[in-house]
């Protein structure tokens, strides 16, 4: 069976090399190039060892280019073998990012399937780039991190060592993150994004101390039985602590790290740079750190007081939220799961309708068969036995995108009773609110939020449920995307276009439409009020005083007008008013 055979290309300085580097080099560089091989439907690349994954699911992101390599007619287990072959050279411990890097790896496997090899500017890169001045200042540093190069040895001939060196040391701290930041995700360790890491240099230590707010180092030993004792412990409560916590960005000031606090193992014998400057004279000895600068220390192996050293430090960098320390047993008896509206037990019945509007537009084949596919896979998950994803092929969003262009607005309802139940999937409603090209579920809200006409109270009520099952995000990332962002189309925040849709329904004239809207304050006042106490101090803090309170008045506003409407007999049903008043 034959397979083609892809060349995946990205930029690990994301951009910085074609910006600065004819300033810092004298010639222009493109990009710092890592790349892997796409065959028989997997990503191969070299890093921490032979790796592979989902083709374009790495922690790079995107690939900056997609070169093809060509058509391999080696048969598929005749390549897993020679793949087995190559796991005992391709080993962590020989990676070198001048002499033994990805590139390299991906010029052997494409040699081998196509007889190929891959662009030479790619593989020449190290060469090139060490012929440069700049090249010559950072190469002690690299060559501290990897170890000597070969090929430094015959690009630099009659340099002088003890001036490269001397010239290393002026690197700023900004440049030297960075260029620290380019090495470590040359090596396939996403450093933002990994909890637990190992320094093997002071310049890897450094680096990490200033990507993080909370850092907790254990200077270990191999020889050391304490250290072997005291080291799972350490990994389980740095896991324990970044359990249910991500920082994804909400708002312009929050941090892009995505750990509350990482964890840094650094075996003495190997890091002495580090051992000498923090003057580690025993093992085990941890250090914590807070925003770079040290925080507490203590050595021996007691559990206890690295439990609450760990804590003490999380607790400085991350105050509870006002609102926690009140304690109200009205409110604290208030359940605060969000309301969702999941309950479809007539799939068909809302296909039927669908159909019925269909009739006089004559969809194209593939919005036909699409439907049938939605069809089906929700009659399976929610008629059936199913609990596993939709998995709904990509282009089912073309068909989405047809039917809520060309249905009118009175007729749109079946469309969201079905999104409404799609956006359960965790995937698709981010791909839904993030990723939809030429419409998401949020331009669809805009659309009618927008509207001067007067809507159904059929498609207000559906838009309503909609809007709730979006809550409860599954992660702060997808608050993020519907609260914050924008839509694709126009410039109008998704907050905003939330906070519309709300504020129409709670004055609307039918109770009904009013209890909805109830339903979707509830559970914007849950997930805001989660939020802030799992991220208070960090970005919380600063989204208290900034970007959400103005929202938040707004959205108060308009509960206490809808309130004022209510007679003495129906406050009751709208009682997630009253929470949505207090959790913020």
């Amino acid at each position: 069976m034959e397979s083609p055979v892809r060349l995946y290309v990205y930029d690990l300085s994301q951009g910085m090399a074609a910006m600065l580097s004819r300033q810092l080099t004298g010639r222009y560089i493109e990009g710092i190039w890592h790349t892997s091989v796409v065959v028989y439907g997997t990503e191969y690349y070299f890093g921490q060892g032979i790796m592979q994954s989902r083709p374009g699911s790495t922690h790079h992101g995107a690939p900056m280019k997609d070169i093809d390599m060509g058509t391999t007619q080696i048969p598929k287990d005749v390549f897993l073998q020679y793949l087995d072959s190559m796991r005992e050279t391709w080993t962590a411990d020989r990676y070198h990012l001048l002499d033994n890097n990805c590139n390299h790896f991906s010029n052997e496997l494409c040699g081998f399937l196509v007889g190929k090899e891959i662009p030479s500017h790619i593989t020449s890169l190290p060469a090139d780039f060490l012929g440069t001045p700049f090249g010559q200042q950072i190469l002690p540093m690299l060559e501290n991190m990897f170890g000597p190069s070969q090929i430094a040895r015959s690009a630099t001939a009659g340099a002088n060592a003890a001036s490269r060196a001397a010239a290393s040391n002026s690197l700023s701290p900004g440049l030297a993150s960075m260029v620290g930041n380019i090495a470590a995700a040359a090596q396939s360790a996403p450093l933002s994004q990994t909890a637990l890491q190992t320094a093997t240099n002071l310049l890897q230590l450094e680096s990490i101390l200033a990507s993080h707010r909370c850092v907790a180092v254990d200077f270990t030993s191999e020889s050391c039985p304490p250290c072997r004792v005291i080291s799972p412990v350490f990994e389980e409560l740095i896991a324990e602590r970044n359990s249910g916590y991500r920082q994804t960005g909400i708002g312009e000031a929050a941090r892009s790290d995505m750990n509350k606090i990482v964890g840094v193992k650094v075996e003495v014998g190997r890091a002495r740079d580090i051992a000498t400057k923090y003057q580690i004279t025993a093992t085990p000895t941890f250090i914590f750190f807070l925003d770079g600068k040290k925080f507490s220390q203590f050595s021996g192996a007691n559990q206890s007081e690295l439990k609450s050293q760990i804590d003490v430090l999380l607790f400085t960098a991350f105050p509870p939220h006002p609102h926690t320390k009140l304690r109200l047993t009205t409110l604290d008896t208030v359940p605060s799961t969000p309301i969702r509206y999941t309950q479809c037990t007539q799939v068909d019945t809302m296909f039927t309708k669908l159909q019925t509007f269909l009739q006089s537009l004559h969809p194209p084949e593939h919005v036909t068969q699409s439907i049938q596919t939605i069809q089906t896979a929700l009659k399976r998950k929610h008629e059936g036995s199913s609990t596993g994803p939709l998995n709904l092929p990509k282009d089912h969003n073309l068909a989405l995108e047809w039917l809520v262009e060309h249905l009118d607005g009175d007729k749109i309802f079946p469309v969201l009773d079905i999104l409404r139940l799609l956006v359960l999937d965790d995937t698709l409603r981010e791909s839904y609110v993030a990723k939809g090209e030429g419409w998401t579920v949020m331009g669809l809200l805009y659309t009618y939020a927008k509207t001067s006409e007067p809507v159904s109270k059929a498609v207000r009520l559906m838009l309503l449920r909609l809007a709730c099952n979006l809550f409860p995000a599954s992660s702060p990332y997808l608050l993020s995307l519907t609260l914050t962002h924008r839509t694709s189309t126009t410039s109008t925040p998704h907050r905003t276009i939330t906070t519309a849709l709300l504020i129409e329904s709670l004055l609307h004239p039918d109770t009904s439409v009013r209890q909805g809207a109830a339903a979707l304050a509830f559970n914007i006042a849950v997930e805001e009020a989660t939020q802030r106490r799992k991220n208070g101090g960090v970005g919380g803090a600063q989204e208290d005083e900034g970007l959400h309170e103005e929202w938040v008045s707004e959205i108060v506003a308009g509960v206490v007008k809808c309130l004022e409407g209510e007679d003495g007999d129906e406050i009751g049903e709208f009682f997630p008013f009253l929470r949505l008043l207090t959790s913020f």
